[in-house]
């Protein structure tokens, strides 16, 4: 091993995240050094050899350099590891259902029957939930329409019923109350978003540090060599 590798091995072992070492391989891909993205691919699936991402960092970039011999085992073990994951979506579509999200859960069990066409059940299921209903009649506003939807995770719905019932019977003054906790909890999910971003831009400002750092690695590889 020469000294530059003993370098990057060194950062790789540093790296305590899965996100970190997910961003180092990218930019290592990025910056056109797919050896080294190979070699710390490798070494961090000794460690974490059910990590998906990397494992498909490795296929693809096994693929890009063109050795089909290394990428096709590696596809195998991505392509078995999803299979033993999807069967999420079946119950995850069980979920949706039960939550009267159709759609969703439509699309749900196509993916999980992708992977599983065999299972009657989903069959039948997906059968079922694709069959045509019958249009339900108009439901006027009401305080306990807009709780279904806020049970439903729909705030923005919740929210647009209690101002028609409240617009409806202006000195329903409980509905009124109920209005303005919904709308202090979509602020408070405006606030919560909002703070994502913040962190997300440091995570911005965080690849912009390893981007430097390898950096830094290639000038001390040019000095070695030099």
């Amino acid at each position: 091993m020469n000294t530059l590798d003993g370098i990057y091995d060194e950062i790789v072992d540093r790296i305590a995240t899965p996100r970190l070492r997910l961003i180092l391989l990218e930019i290592l891909k990025k910056e056109g050094k797919p050896e080294r993205a190979i070699k710390a691919c490798m070494k961090v699936l000794e460690s974490f050899p059910d990590d998906i991402d990397i494992r498909g960092i490795l296929a693809e970039t096994y693929l890009e350099q063109g050795s089909i011999e290394f990428a096709e085992p590696e596809l195998e073990k991505l392509c078995k590891q999803i299979d033993e994951l999807s069967s999420v979506f079946k119950l995850r579509a069980e979920l949706l259902r039960r939550e009267n999200r159709i759609e969703e859960a439509i699309d749900s069990l196509k993916i999980y029957l992708a992977h599983h066409r065999s299972d009657q059940e989903a069959t039948r299921l997906l059968s079922e939930l694709s069959s045509p209903k019958e249009e339900e009649p108009s439901v006027l506003p009401t305080s306990t329409l807009a709780e279904i939807y806020y049970k439903q995770g729909e705030l923005e719905e919740a929210i647009k019923v209690y101002e028609q019932v409240v617009e409806a019977s202006p000195d329903d003054e409980k509905s009124r109350i109920r209005l303005n906790e919904l709308k202090e909890m979509k602020e408070a999910e405006e606030r919560r978003k909002a703070k994502e971003g913040i962190l997300k831009e440091k995570k911005l400002r965080l690849i912009g540090i390893l981007e430097r750092w390898l950096a830094a690695i290639e000038q001390r590889r040019l000095e070695i060599v030099n």
